[in-house]
C-alpha cells in the first residue's frame, strides 16, 4: 500500500510537469496530497513547511542561489564568461569539450546551485553547435555529479564512511572507478552532437588566451580554495569574490543594484523551496520505513534489498543524505563481514542513480530551468547512461561478493 501511495504521487508529479504546470506548484500540490494520503493534519503540515524554510540548509541553498546569480549577472556584463568559454574551446578546437570540462569543474565545489552556476558556461559553450535545450540541460546536469561518490568533499562520503565504519581513504579507493565509468558513460549524451572538425593554426595558446583562462578560472578556484582549504561557509566565500569582482571591474553603484534586480528571481526561489517542502514531507511521513518493512516482508534477497531500496530513497527525496543515513545502517544488517564493503558500495550507486533521475532533484530542475527544456524530453538523456552505471555497479560489487 505504501508503495502505492509513493508511486502514484511521483505520477502524478510528472504527470504535472509533462502539463507545464509551474514547477514550484506542481511540488507544493503534491507534497500536500502526500500529506493527506499520509494523514498529516494541516497544523502538522504547516509547521514541516516552517521548519523547511527556516532550516539552515533551505537559508544556505536560497542565499547561495541568490548570490550565484548575482555572480553570473557580473560576468556576463563583464564578457569573463564568454572569454573564458573561448579560451577552453581554443585548446581543442572542439566546444564540447568545454560543455563538459566547465560543469565538471563547477563540480569540485559541492555547494546548493552549482548546476545553476555552470548552465551559463555550457550555453555559450554550446552556440556553436546544433544542441537542444534538452541536451543542454542533461549534460550540464550529469557532469555537475561525476564527483560526488568520489570527492571527499561531498558529505556524503564521509558520512558513508563513518556509518560502516572504515577509513574514508578505503571507501573512496573503492569508489574511484565509479568516477571513471561515469565519464565514459557520459559520452553517450553527445552520440547525437555532430563533431566539430577544427584544423588547429597554432601548438601553443596565445597569451591572452592563458589571461582569460585565468581571468574567468579565479574566481571558481579562490571559492573552491576558501570553502576546502579555509573552511568557510560557501555563502561568505561568495560574498567575498562579488564584492573582489565588483572592485576589480570597477562596477558602479547604478550598475549593481541593476545587477541585484535582475538576481532575484521569485520563481527559482518558489520551486527550490517547494521541493525541499516535498521532501520533508516524505521523510516525516514515516512513508521510507513502510516502504522498507514491506520490501522485508516480500521476502527480498539482501542483494535486491541494497539495490531497489536506496534507489528508492533517492528517488523520492531528490538528495543523497537521507538515502545513506537510512539505507547503510540496514545494509549493515543484512550484510555478511566479507559483502560489507561491496555491498555499501553498491546501496551508495543505487541511491546516487536514484537522486540522479528524482523529478525533485534541484540541480535538474536548475538545469530545465535555465535552459527552458522539455522536463520529459530532458530525461530521455538520462535514462541510458543512469542505467548503464547501475548494470556496471551492480557488475563491480559483484566482483567483490
Amino acid at each position: 500500500m505504501e508503495m502505492l501511495k509513493n508511486i502514484f504521487i511521483l505520477a502524478l508529479l510528472i504527470i504535472l510537469v509533462r502539463k507545464r504546470i509551474q514547477l514550484g506548484h506542481a511540488f507544493l500540490l503534491s507534497a500536500c496530497l502526500f500529506g493527506i494520503l499520509h494523514q498529516l493534519s494541516f497544523i502538522e503540515m504547516g509547521k514541516i513547511a516552517y521548519s523547511s524554510f527556516l532550516s539552515p540548509s533551505t537559508l544556505t541553498i536560497l542565499g547561495s542561489l541568490f548570490l550565484i546569480n548575482i555572480m553570473e549577472n557580473i560576468v556576463c556584463l563583464t564578457g569573463s564568461q564568454t572569454r573564458l568559454v573561448s579560451s577552453i574551446k581554443s585548446f581543442t578546437g572542439d566546444p564540447r569539450f568545454a560543455m563538459v570540462a566547465l560543469p565538471a569543474l563547477i563540480g569540485l565545489l559541492p555547494s546548493p546551485g552549482g548546476a545553476r552556476f555552470s548552465a551559463p558556461m555550457v550555453k555559450e559553450a554550446s552556440l556553436e553547435l546544433k544542441v537542444t535545450p534538452e541536451q543542454n540541460a542533461a549534460i550540464n546536469y550529469y557532469f555537475r555529479h561525476i564527483w560526488e561518490f568520489f570527492l571527499p568533499l561531498y558529505p556524503a562520503n564521509l558520512l558513508a564512511a563513518g556509518i560502516i565504519k572504515i577509513p574514508i581513504n578505503k571507501f573512496l579507493l573503492m569508489m574511484f572507478p565509479f568516477t571513471l565509468a561515469t565519464l565514459l558513460i557520459g559520452l553517450i549524451l553527445f552520440r547525437k552532437i555532430p563533431v566539430v572538425t577544427k584544423e588547429k593554426e597554432e601548438t601553443k595558446a596565445p597569451p591572452k588566451v592563458w589571461s582569460h583562462l585565468c581571468e574567468g578560472l579565479l574566481p571558481i578556484i579562490l571559492i573552491i580554495l576558501l570553502v576546502i582549504t579555509f573552511k568557510m561557509s560557501i555563502l561568505l566565500a561568495l560574498v567575498i569574490i562579488i564584492i573582489t569582482m565588483l572592485f576589480y571591474y570597477r562596477i558602479n553603484l547604478a550598475k549593481f543594484l541593476v545587477i541585484i534586480k535582475d538576481a532575484l528571481t521569485p520563481g527559482l526561489f518558489y520551486m527550490t523551496f517547494s521541493a525541499i517542502y516535498l521532501s520533508d514531507v516524505l521523510e516525516q511521513s514515516g512513508s521510507i520505513e513502510h516502504l522498507l518493512t514491506s520490501f522485508l516482508q516480500g521476502g527480498l534477497s539482501p542483494l535486491l534489498i541494497t539495490i531497489f531500496f536506496p534507489f528508492l530513497i533517492g528517488l523520492f527525496t531528490g538528495i543523497t543524505i537521507p538515502g545513506i543515513t537510512i539505507a547503510l545502517p540496514i545494509i549493515m544488517n543484512l550484510a555478511g563481514p566479507n559483502e560489507l564493503l561491496s555491498l555499501s558500495c553498491l546501496a551508495f550507486m543505487s541511491n546516487f542513480i536514484g537522486v540522479m533521475l528524482s523529478p525533485m532533484h534541484l540541480c535538474l530542475l536548475m538545469s530545465i530551468e535555465y535552459f527552458s527544456a522539455n522536463f520529459t524530453q530532458t530525461y530521455r538523456y538520462l535514462y541510458l547512461p543512469e542505467t548503464f552505471l547501475l548494470i556496471f555497479s551492480i557488475l563491480y560489487s559483484y566482483c567483490f561478493l
